[in-house]
């Protein structure tokens, strides 16, 4: 993959940018990563590149524990440019915390409604880990394990040192008659508590902007 920047060209092996409809959750991405240590990033600077024509946000970070650095890179071409558009996190969030609101009080029908337009491609953030694990859980709460699986699994993938993720996932598996895959996600959802368990920062962020 080669990066085109304005003073050259930088090669990088990270995967394509990650898609996102505003700003704001770039850093709500960012802060609901773990390093490998369990600590959280914190970011170091912005730069603007492009990528295929199109124009990429690249992140610097560093642990906040460790001082491992690193950087993430989002596809920002669904807002770029159109200022109306840079702050339409606000509604997303909303919609996520409404859907907290329901799950509560175990209404999944309106917390799968909500959920859904928090992922939904064009007009929520559809790498927004903790709403396809809630969606994912909210699913199988339902019994509908087929349609709770690619959340759940699209969930580990985005955030894969998150052991509630594991869980919820073996929970799925195990629906699903996958007891084999279902006990691995178990075993490496008790091995990323017990490895975390004395960070001080193990606390999960769901939100950035509050």
């Amino acid at each position: 993959m080669t990066w085109s920047t304005a003073v050259g060209e930088a090669r990088v092996t990270e995967p394509r940018p990650i898609p996102v409809n505003s700003a704001t959750f770039e850093y709500v991405y960012v802060a609901n990563q773990r390093c490998e240590c369990g600590g959280r990033y914190k970011v170091m600077r912005q730069e603007l590149l492009t990528f295929e024509g199109m124009p990429v946000d690249r992140l610097a970070v560093v642990c906040t524990s460790c001082d491992q650095e690193r950087h993430f890179e989002f596809d920002v071409s669904s807002f770029f440019g159109d200022f109306e558009k840079y702050g339409r996190y606000r509604e997303t969030e909303a919609h996520f915390q409404q859907a907290v609101v329901h799950i509560q009080a175990r209404d999944w029908p309106a917390a799968e409604e909500e959920l859904r337009r928090v992922v939904d491609p064009e007009e929520g953030e559809p790498a927004f880990a903790w709403a396809h694990y809630h969606l994912g859980m909210v699913l199988l709460m339902q019994k509908r394990v087929a349609e709770a699986l690619p959340h759940l699994e699209h969930a580990v993938a985005i955030q894969p040192l998150e052991a509630d993720m594991h869980e919820g996932l073996g929970r799925v598996y195990r629906a699903s008659g996958r007891e084999a895959d279902a006990l691995s996600h178990f075993y490496q959802a008790q091995e990323l508590r017990t490895r975390f368990t004395s960070q001080d920062n193990h606390e999960e962020v769901k939100d950035a902007s509050t």
